[in-house]
């Protein structure tokens, strides 16, 4: 019941959503409630908040920077973005408008103190997909993999990639023009845009797309905004053989492309709207041209013992004709290390190896390898290459290079606030690739002399590779580096003739664009911005000012940024809360599959707010006032208000910890909500509910002596409580003949002792002793342990001193039975794998002594008999969410001892669930536990027979499915 259940879906069964957006399926729940909004746009905007929930939620990115914005407008259709820009438009003082798509920004490209337009909530549908013409008509919202999962049945695919494909949306790629792995041969974004609909500055819409001149001459006659627009860039002073002293690179100047805009008599504003980062107008529409997917793929990959050896042998082996050259360094593999799909990786990977580099090569035709490999070979520089064959074995390869990207923020042990992290801000630099390796040493001698650790990684073909100095953005000395790495980077690239922007856009670094470019052509780009935006309303102060402005960009280090927030709390409290501020918003965490393991609050209502990462912003901001100088009444009543919404938040987090095992960074909102919770309820009154649901385990494990009694009182006391559809303790219809573990009473030695959890023991006590069953037939001595109560309700909602005592109990009975010489077995992955996880959180010194009954079932599976009863069809092995996460090979081996007994078991890929212990029971949870069931389990439960690990995940399918379904063991026995 306090579990979660998330997990993988096999090509054994077909779960694939019917819609690109599977998240859409689900419910709109924002956070925010209704409110007294104050802010002038609100009448003409039904989607505006202004709660300090939002606002704080929206004011970061995937960027050093946090800019708290007045408003959020959350658009549901083209016609709403149109209503607030007129609106807008039509006030004195016009608010700033910056739209925002996945948050995956690395420079606060979607930052601002006005108004912030989501258009990733409600402008995320696939209009249409034309697979002979090649053709997808999109919302700006659209997540990029998504897309790509529903161009997949049509072997299609839209090219431009990049490592948060999961997350970023078609509209953030466009306002950047981005590129990533094989932008060799796909070239960015603008190469695969055939038209857009963009919103001006009136409201009107403008079709963005290339037309002969002729033509644009006619739709210049008009008396509209959109003729006005057409007639300005016919007299726009560019010709087709214009010279813009733009620097000859693959990775070309993000912003406007004046340079592509006029060819072969035709004009197309396309090249000034894609890299303008929203600062032209904002998009409601996306046509796009796609790609045949490959027929064939090899991927090489080849290890150095240095960077720059790896990077010397990448200019020369672009003769290859690769796809792509992807390399990484020493500082980069430790990262990918900790990734789960490393022992594929690192089949060829040595273990003192300095660097490696991915070569991609895509062809109709079989690729010869062989030939590959000699050119690696002839060089001289490799120490060890390979072909990796598979698609597993290349998907895990590229798993790894994008793991690794935000696996390099991972403090590891080391939690302390002054901790100094590898950070983005100089780190997408490109150069024509024959200066790639002298640019790059010159940049690691300049990272050396500042004294500063540093990764480097990226794409080697188009001379672009990612560099992140690690600092410490709260010390105000490392604060002060991002300006002064940043202008002498910008010099070095220089000199080197290459751009301090390759693939990450502008943003907020803007103002160095005067040092890169001529004044003609910066006089030319205010030109542009006047055009479509003389008010200078869309994303003010960033790219471009129009001409008739007297304001400067604003500058790298004029924005504030996280750390100045951060440092405001003391050092103390910040390690306290660790993983809240550890978060670089780098946003993995709103993956947009429906079986992705994480985030289910975020599925559920596609809320950032509901996110760990928009609750590490929460938690922080709530950091932030409490430690606040002001003190006023008024100002302790805001934070009163404000800490009211924040437990309001954390309370629909569903407590499964899939954060804390996938993020890169390992934010761990239970834990932090633990945390919240205890200071939350230090000068507030706790429920009274939280007195009783405190003693649950307690009361079910006495309830177990008298089950119909109990089933009776349950029933009541959940009406009482606010709790549906509770469990009640059941009669066990196995008899028990197994003693009961006391280490001084019970005769012995075991082999094991069975722990007694509240669910498999009280709940469901057949489970137990089935299991005792099984083992003892295995040939093992088994007992039973004492009951004792896990605490997890306590951890959840803050009663952390009730809760050590529960570790402190826990600790005495493990220490216990492994005095005797018994292995503690746990049947109930929430509880076991608090052993590992919430145990030792509270107790450092917690023995890791607690093993999951499948470790000991997977270690003797040859000796299982097999059963002559199995089902023909197969079945779906349901794992547990908190399992799939913290301890995914929990379901590979249950899978591999149900098939040692003649089942066809394997184990899918699936959200969650929606019962996550008392959290499906709640009233106030039912439409979330609902829709959250509606992702994915109600149709695999519906079509398939099943078997589920945990007690949550059985107890929903019975309440939603109405299957009676078996843990596992009960699979293995008579």
């Amino acid at each position: 019941m306090f579990g979660l259940a998330l997990l993988k879906i096999p090509t054994a069964f077909d779960t694939t959503p019917s819609h690109c957006q599977p998240v859409s399926r689900g419910f709109s729940a924002p956070i925010w409630k209704a409110e007294p909004v104050t802010h002038p746009l609100s009448e003409t905007n039904r989607d505006l908040h202004t709660s300090d929930v939002a606002r704080t939620v929206y004011s970061t990115d995937n960027s050093i920077y946090q800019v708290r914005p007045d408003a959020v407008s959350v658009p549901r259709s083209a016609s709403d973005v149109a209503a607030l820009i007129r609106a807008n438009a039509q006030r004195n003082e016009p608010s700033p408008i910056v739209a925002r798509g996945g948050g995956t920004g690395t420079n606060g490209q979607s930052l601002t103190n006005g108004v912030v337009v989501d258009l990733k909530r409600g402008l995320n549908n696939i209009v249409s997909i034309d697979p002979e013409a090649a053709i997808a008509v999109v919302q700006p919202g659209v997540v990029t993999g998504a897309l790509n999962d529903e161009l997949k049945e049509h072997g299609l695919i839209w090219a431009p990639h990049t490592s948060t494909l999961n997350r970023a949306t078609i509209g953030g790629m466009i306002a950047t023009d981005a590129a990533g792995k094989g932008s060799l041969v796909h070239g960015r974004t603008h190469r695969h845009v055939v038209s857009l609909e963009i919103c001006l500055d009136d409201g009107s819409t403008f079709t963005a797309a290339p037309i002969a001149i002729e033509e644009a001459e006619r739709r210049s006659l008009e008396a509209d905004r959109v003729g006005e627009v057409w007639r300005a860039l016919l007299d726009l002073p560019v010709t087709e053989d214009g010279a813009f002293g733009l620097p000859e690179l693959a990775r070309g100047v993000s912003g406007y492309g004046i340079d592509r805009l006029r060819y072969d008599g035709m004009i197309d504003p396309l090249a000034l709207i894609i890299g303008a980062e929203g600062t032209l107008g904002i998009v409601t529409e996306a046509t796009l041209l796609l790609t045949p997917l490959p027929t064939h793929t090899t991927l090489v990959g080849a290890a150095y013992p240095t960077f720059a050896a790896a990077l010397e042998d990448a200019v020369e082996l672009r003769s290859t004709a690769p796809t792509a050259i992807e390399a990484l360094d020493q500082r980069t593999l430790d990262a990918g290390r900790q990734s789960l799909e490393w022992p594929v990786f690192g089949a060829f990977v040595p273990d003192a190896v300095g660097a490696v580099l991915l070569l991609e090569y895509e062809s109709e035709t079989v690729i010869d390898d062989a030939q590959v490999l000699d050119a690696i070979r002839s060089t001289g520089r490799s120490i060890a290459s390979m072909t990796i064959p598979t698609a597993e074995g290349r998907a895990s390869a590229w798993k790894i290079r994008a793991d690794a990207v935000g696996l390099l923020a991972n403090p590891g042990s080391n939690r302390d606030a002054s901790y100094a992290k590898p950070t983005a801000f100089v780190e997408d630099c490109a150069v024509p690739v024959e200066s790639m390796v002298g640019f790059i040493a010159d940049f690691r001698r300049t990272l050396d002399d500042a004294g500063l650790d540093y990764a480097m990684f990226g794409h080697a073909d188009v001379g672009c590779v990612h560099v992140r100095p690690a600092i410490n953005l709260s010390d105000p000395a490392h604060e002060a580096l991002v300006t002064s790495l940043t202008t002498t980077v910008s010099e070095l690239v220089q000199q080197h003739g290459g751009i301090l922007w390759g693939e990450h856009g502008q943003g907020f670094r803007g103002s160095a664009a005067g040092d890169l470019l001529t004044a003609d052509t910066l006089a030319i780009m205010a030109e542009v911005k006047s055009i479509f935006d003389p008010t200078d309303m869309f994303n003010p102060g960033k790219l471009y000012r129009p001409t008739n402005s007297t304001k400067e960009l604003t500058g790298i280090d004029e924005a504030p940024m996280r750390g100045q927030f951060d440092r405001a709390v003391p050092v103390s409290i910040r390690n306290d809360f660790s993983s809240a501020f550890a978060c670089n918003g780098n946003g993995i965490c709103h993956s947009h599959s429906a079986n992705n393991v994480m985030c289910p609050s975020f599925k559920a209502t596609n809320d950032p707010a509901m996110s760990p990462k928009g609750r590490a912003d929460l938690l922080r901001e709530f950091l932030s006032r409490r430690h606040s100088l002001v003190s006023s009444d008024l100002h302790r009543q805001s934070n009163d208000e404000f800490e009211d919404a924040v437990a309001e938040n954390l309370n629909q987090c569903l407590s499964c910890s899939a954060c804390s095992a996938l993020c890169p960074v390992e934010v761990d909102i239970p834990e932090l909500k633990s945390r919240f919770l205890e200071a939350y309820y230090e000068t507030r009154k706790r429920p009274r509910s939280h007195a009783a649901l405190s003693k649950f385990e307690s009361f079910a494990a006495l309830g177990g002596r008298a089950a119909g009694l109990a089933r009776y009182n349950t029933k009541q006391a959940g009406r009482a409580l606010g709790l549906v559809d509770l469990p009640s303790p059941r009669d066990a219809t196995r008899p028990n003949r197994h003693p009961t573990f006391h280490p001084k009473k019970t005769p012995g030695p075991f082999d094991v002792v069975l722990l007694r959890d509240v669910f498999t023991d009280r709940l469901e006590p057949d489970t137990v002793i089935a299991a005792a069953d099984l083992l003892t037939s295995l040939d093992m001595s088994v007992a039973l342990s004492p009951f004792v109560a896990s605490g997890k309700f306590d951890h959840v909602q803050g009663k952390r001193a009730a809760f050590r005592n529960t570790v402190r109990a826990q600790r005495q009975l493990v220490e216990d039975i492994s005095r005797t010489g018994a292995q503690p077995v746990a049947i109930e992955p929430a509880t076991a794998l608090l052993h590992q996880h919430e145990y030792p959180n509270m107790d450092y010194y917690y023995p890791d002594a607690v093993r999951h009954l499948v470790d000991v079932l997977y270690e003797n599976r040859e000796a299982l008999a097999l059963r002559s009863d199995v089902p023909a069809g197969p079945i779906a092995l349901l794992g547990h969410c908190t399992e799939r996460s913290l301890r995914p090979e929990n379901l590979t081996k249950w899978a591999a001892v149900l098939n040692a007994a003649g089942y066809d078991a394997t184990a899918p890929d699936m959200g969650c669930c929606g019962m996550a212990g008392l959290f499906g029971h709640e009233v106030a949870n039912q439409r979330m536990s609902r829709a959250l069931w509606n992702l994915g389990w109600n149709d695999v439960v519906r079509r398939y027979d099943v078997s589920a690990t945990g007690y949550s995940c059985r107890s929903q399918i019975q309440r939603f499915g109405g299957k009676a379904t078996p843990h596992p063991v009960h699979l293995l026995v008579d």
